[in-house]
């Protein structure tokens, strides 16, 4: 894993993604709880070929909870109560492979499928920081506070300083709270107590909770300084124009709220 955890796993290879199988509390969940990259090295008993991938891959859900429990329940690892198998999705984006010895060594490296269509970490980030009700909320933001500033006119002193600061101020608020809802969300889907839309990114091994939790503590950071900025250079008044216009105040609760409830899965 990307934070530095090896481990032997049971798989079940498929054509597009290996299953890994693993159980609570184990180190592996323990890393892709920390960072969602994951390399793994696999070889031939008679060293005839080896595998090298790079890739992505989230925690795991429950065996009993998998929506593909009967494909990979012939795969599970005996000795283990199927109720303490985690699965462990594998998407390789980077894969080397070796075939032969000796003189007749042949290998073959490069980018899947998969790893050619990833998209770079800041628009995950934007994907999850945006996701549901706070792209709305963030385009509402946007048009409400530059019309306000522009109603201000011209003699709004450091108007275009105050725009800046302001989304810089709101948008992160926005971003921020979502990513920590995102990232909560994540690890109720795992025990089977969200769904899967309400964990966009984290749920596809994009990103991993901590690497979310690291994201919104910058986004709100840079929140809290520009929103300080304001109320040092404009007053206590810009402020809460800012904070006003992004209904942190409304659909904040209201996430809190949608997890509390407890929305699994449907089951199918």
């Amino acid at each position: 894993m990307g934070n530095g955890v090896t481990a032997r796993l049971p798989c079940a290879p498929f054509e597009d993604r290996v299953y890994f199988f693993t159980i609570p509390g184990s180190s592996v969940e323990t890393g892709l709880l920390l960072h969602a990259d994951m390399l793994v090295s696999a070889k031939a008993a008679d060293g005839s070929y080896s595998i090298r991938m790079e890739g992505r891959a989230h925690a795991g859900v429950p065996l009993n909870a998998h929506r593909d429990r009967a494909t990979l329940e012939p795969w599970a690892p005996d000795g283990i109560p199927l109720g303490r198998v985690l699965v462990v999705p594998f998407a390789a984006e980077d894969l080397e492979y070796v075939h032969g010895t000796g003189d007749e060594v042949q290998r073959y490296s490069g980018r899947t499928p998969v790893g050619i269509s990833r998209e770079s970490l800041a628009r995950d980030t934007l994907r999850a920081a945006f996701s549901g009700l706070a792209l709305p909320m963030a385009v509402w933001t946007t048009l409400f506070y530059v019309v306000w500033l522009i109603v201000q006119g011209i003699r709004f002193d450091g108007r275009e300083i105050a725009a800046g600061l302001g989304l810089v101020g709101g948008l992160g608020l926005i971003g921020g709270a979502r990513l920590i809802y995102v990232s909560r969300a994540f690890i109720l889907w795992r025990r089977g107590q969200a769904r899967i839309q309400d964990a966009p990114v984290l749920s596809e091994g994009l990103m991993a909770p901590a690497q979310a939790h690291r994201i919104a503590a910058v986004m709100l950071g840079l929140s809290a300084l520009s929103l300080i900025s304001l109320a040092l250079l404009w007053g206590s008044e810009l402020v809460g124009v800012v904070v006003g216009a992004t209904g942190v105040w409304l659909i904040g609760p209201a996430w809190a709220l949608h997890l509390l409830l407890r929305q699994p899965e449907a089951s199918r």
